[in-house]
């Protein structure tokens, strides 16, 4: 963008009016405010037609309801295309930053900001520095800046991360200040001043912990953002600071990151922390350390009572692993070690092994197939299979269980783990000129597989033949396979997998895709959650305890309504937690166990102005927004990635510490909606 087009964007000086935002708040007089209540609760009949016409996706049917005489009525439509996100409502949004009431104006900037649209920077830019800067307010100023991080440019990056000027106590200037920075990160675009600005705003323990918490999740997320000037910064910090959440998230930044003597800090970090979500984050690096100096507490944490820490210790092996050692790591396996690190051992022996050490390998193999046929856990027979497919040359060892996998989960996992051979760095070696009769067997099983209809089979196989890195271009032979596996598909229910079919018909045969958008189908029943008040809570009791969920009406009433719907007909009940990732989330509510599974219907996204910036929160699994159906997850600490992106519908009350403890696997028993006193 050229100085002069600068110029035009910011008349006022976009640097200059955003210091006066953090110098003259203490002189600023009373906004002057049009005296309201914004009930905005969904038991009024009013705000009870905004939701249905942004449940049914009516965006024209909103925009008149922009210009109604209740502020409430007008801050509920505008906050519907937060969650509908559609770019040609960008000109009359921007009309609405203009509204005489502060939350109005607060949210079309929040709403403006999630179309994700360029179109929206000027007007965005305007709203902040035009006008009488008299009228600044933080929190809408906040929202503009936030908004500006998800659609600006990197002038505009710039402009925002070189003000320096915000006193303090301006928490939200300050916060949205540094989420402004954390969304064009998401977007890939740096700036060296962005990180000097993260790094200061780390270190000043004046601010508000929250805005400190953002700046470090910053460095831990993107690894751009760990310039040299700011390292010692970090590495300071990741090792003294008295919040667990604000060290999980540098230790993933200092972990993979070179440098000096890294074993040694590594190490002295690790052995102090108590924390398992920062061991967890730790564990995950060690990108630049030699494999030998750090083996011994390695070796100790194989046995950690914390099979997230003992899981992600074995995969460290896999990574780091050396060829000489490898009767070390056999020897870690022992009888009463869980099946899970078992597993993750036995792949990770495969991952350190020399492409041809066969026999080693193949004896690792047999014995994971001994510990296959005597299992009846689907979920540990779905991870030998996984780890089997790191070996390149199992591929027919694999295709030979195809009759002994009955459960969905298993099945998944087989295509799965045939797609890790197809996508094996050496496969092309390890076969030599044999290798395109290897890669047509894999591709036509994947076909086969997926005309049977098994949602889990289309999806992952699908997913695999529309890989560029793949390039199964050529390869596929069977001319019924796309029609037969569609036709068995059910929408909504199969919504994921159809898309993937579409989208690998599109890359095989370079025909053009256009996803299947679901149409309105699931309405909420505003009357039965009328029923259960403004305040629900609900307990979920699991194999490793009971959580206790209170639930959010007001901001989520679609989700919150199909959620309790659910529990009602106790679908919940015997649901396995299917995904657990250490230190993010736990997930729950697939029928069928592998991930793919729904029940025929769909729910919108409800993406208002709500945060994952803290642990216990819950939230709508999807395949894409508005695919939402049955499955919730519940995360382990702050993740601010999913922002605006996935529906928060309630936290955690009470269990937090079961939260913890789930690993997958695990089972929900039942769930129990609390009657109100």
């Amino acid at each position: 963008m050229s100085s002069m087009s600068n110029a035009r964007i910011f008349p006022l000086g976009f640097f200059a009016i955003l210091v006066l935002a953090g110098l003259q708040q203490a002189c600023v007089p009373p906004t002057e405010r049009v005296s309201t209540d914004l009930n905005l609760g969904f038991n009024d009949p009013e705000i009870r037609k905004v939701l249905i016409y942004q449940d049914k996706g009516l965006s024209d049917s909103i925009y008149p309801l922009f210009h109604h005489r209740s502020p409430g009525i007008r801050y509920a439509a505008v906050r519907a295309f937060a969650s509908l996100r559609n770019v040609q409502a960008v000109d009359s949004l921007s009309k609405m930053l203009k509204d005489p009431v502060l939350e109005v104006r607060a949210m079309a900037a929040y709403a403006l900001g999630q179309t994700g649209s360029e179109k929206a920077e000027n007007a965005l830019i305007a709203a902040f520095t035009g006008e009488d800067t008299l009228s600044v307010n933080n929190s809408f100023n906040k929202n503009i800046l936030e908004a500006l991080g998800r659609c600006g440019s990197k002038t505009t990056l710039k402009n925002i991360a070189t003000v320096a000027t915000y006193r303090d106590t301006d928490d939200e200037l300050l916060l949205g200040q540094i989420r402004a920075i954390y969304r064009f990160g998401q977007r890939g675009i740096f700036d060296p001043a962005s990180s000097t600005r993260a790094a200061s705003l780390l270190v000043n323990n004046a601010i508000d912990e929250s805005v400190q918490l953002m700046a470090a999740h910053y460095f831990g997320r993107f690894k751009e953002s760990m310039t040299a000037e700011v390292s010692e910064t970090i590495w300071n910090l990741v090792g003294s600071s008295d919040n667990p959440e604000i060290r999980m998230a540098l230790a993933g930044a200092v972990s993979r990151s070179p440098g000096t003597g890294l074993d040694k800090k590594l190490l002295q970090i690790l052995s102090a922390e108590k924390d398992y979500r920062v061991k967890c984050n730790l564990l995950r690096g060690f990108n630049y350390v030699e494999f030998d100096s750090i083996k011994g507490v390695i070796y100790e944490l194989i046995s950690d009572p914390n099979l997230h820490v003992a899981g992600l210790a074995a995969d460290l092996i896999g990574r780091k692993g050396k060829k000489e050692q490898l009767y070390e790591y056999r020897g870690l396996i022992t009888e009463n070690l869980d099946w899970r690190i078992k597993v993750r051992l036995y792949q990770s022996m495969i991952k350190a092994s020399p492409l041809f050490y066969s026999k080693f390998k193949n004896e690792l193999v047999q014995e994971m197939l001994v510990m296959f046929n005597k299992s009846s856990n689907p979920y540990e027979r779905a991870e030998i299979m996984r780890a089997i497919g790191t070996d390149p040359y199992q591929y027919l060892t694999l295709a030979g269980l195809k009759d002994k996998v009955s459960q969905a989960v298993e099945k998944t996992a087989l295509i799965e783990a045939l797609g890790q051979i197809l996508l094996h760095p050496e496969l092309i070696r390890a076969y030599g000129s044999k290798y395109v009769g290897v890669k047509s067997f894999i591709v036509n099983f994947l076909v086969a597989g997926s005309k049977a209809g098994d949602s889990g089979v289309v999806a992952a196989s699908s997913n695999l033949l529309k890989d560029p890195k793949i390039s199964a271009k050529g390869f596929v032979t069977d001319s019924l396979w796309f029609e037969e596996s569609k036709s068995k598909l059910k929408l909504p229910q199969d919504l994921e997998a159809y898309n993937e079919l579409l989208q690998a018909r599109a890359y095989l045969f370079d025909s053009t895709y256009t996803a299947y958008v679901a149409p309105f189908n699931h309405p909420i029943d505003f009357n039965m959650l009328a029923t259960q008040g403004d305040s629900i809570e609900v307990v979920m009791k699991t194999t490793k305890g009971n959580i206790t969920l209170w639930l959010f009406p007001n901001k989520a009433p679609g989700s919150v309504a199909n959620f309790i719907e659910l529990c009602q007909k106790d679908f919940y009940d015997g649901k396995i937690f299917h995904r657990v990732v250490p230190n993010f989330v736990i997930q729950a509510g697939c029928p069928r166990g592998d991930g793919y599974g729904a029940l025929n219907y769909t729910i919108r996204s409800e993406l208002n102005l709500n945060y994952y910036q803290k642990g216990g929160l819950l939230g709508m699994a999807h395949a894409g927004n508005h695919t939402e159906g049955t499955q919730f997850f519940i995360t382990h600490s702050p993740a601010p990635h999913l922002d605006g992106n996935y529906t928060i519908f309630g936290k955690v009350k009470e269990g937090m510490d079961v939260v913890h403890s789930i690993y997958q696997g695990d089972k929900i028993i039942d769930v129990i909606i609390l009657k109100k006193s």
